[in-house]
């Protein structure tokens, strides 16, 4: 789940539970049309936790999206992060991360990044939590112009290099045993400058367990950066959803 330069690690991560060696959830979302030409689209998000020892473990969170039109077929926006983490206590986690965020569609031919963040549970109850973050991270950024509203005249790439932090913040609510509610929000902004450039961005997500081990989801997005690299719209909203598979 993420759109542009934001992966939104929280309505991703899971808790680590130290009884599973492997956890995770896949959720495919498939879109198929006959057009001019048959459509066929295929969005697919994977979270695994692999459990190292007992306090570490390694997390991946990877979205890709492939589409056909015809005989073309195209890898569109999609993202692979990683990260290993590591349980200070059962409500403190920090954890070092690389990721790469790639959203042609938007024009961002290519982020990479990494650093080190934290995870805070500052309050946890059985069907509540209210979690909280900082951390620091460099980035690299390669633009191009495709995502200008036209008409524009802008050719060729924008390139951009950064020391960021970032703080999130977001809730956990179960309120039944098949209903999950995850609010959050998130800010990174530049440390190699005066100059503030900070992207906002919040989501909601809504899952419904079916089965144990299958579901479906709803999600809402948006991001707002105040200087983007390029001349595109500053807002940028998502709603998605689909099933998922737990195990």
């Amino acid at each position: 789940m993420a759109e542009a330069q934001i992966i939104f690690t929280e309505s991703l991560a899971t808790p680590i539970d130290t009884t599973r060696v492997i956890q995770g959830t896949i959720a495919p979302e498939f879109n198929f049309k006959t057009e001019r030409e048959d459509f066929f689209q295929l969005k697919n998000n994977t979270n695994i936790t692999l459990l190292v020892r007992k306090k570490h473990a390694l997390t991946f969170f990877n979205q890709v999206e492939m589409i056909r039109s015809g005989e073309a077929t195209s890898v569109n926006n999609g993202f692979l992060h990683g990260e290993y983490r590591y349980m200070i206590r059962k409500a403190i986690e920090i954890y070092p991360f690389a990721e790469s965020v790639w959203t042609p569609s938007r024009g961002l031919e290519l982020k990479l990044a990494a650093g080190l963040q934290s995870r805070f549970h500052l309050v946890q109850t059985e069907h509540f939590i209210w979690f909280a973050g900082i951390g620091f991270f460099g980035e690299y950024e390669q633009w191009n112009y495709n995502g200008v509203p036209l008409p524009h005249s802008f050719e060729g790439r924008e390139y951009q290099r950064n020391i960021k932090s970032q703080l999130h913040t977001g809730l956990k609510f179960q309120f039944t045993e098949k209903w999950l509610l995850i609010a959050s929000a998130y800010m990174h902004n530049r440390m190699d400058s005066k100059i503030g450039n900070p992207r906002w961005a919040t989501a909601l997500d809504l899952r419904h367990k079916i089965t144990e081990h299958f579901g479906v989801w709803l999600s809402y997005q948006y991001l707002y950066h105040t200087r983007p690299i390029v001349p595109i719209r500053k807002g940028y909203t998502i709603f998605t959803g689909g099933v998922f598979i737990s195990f």
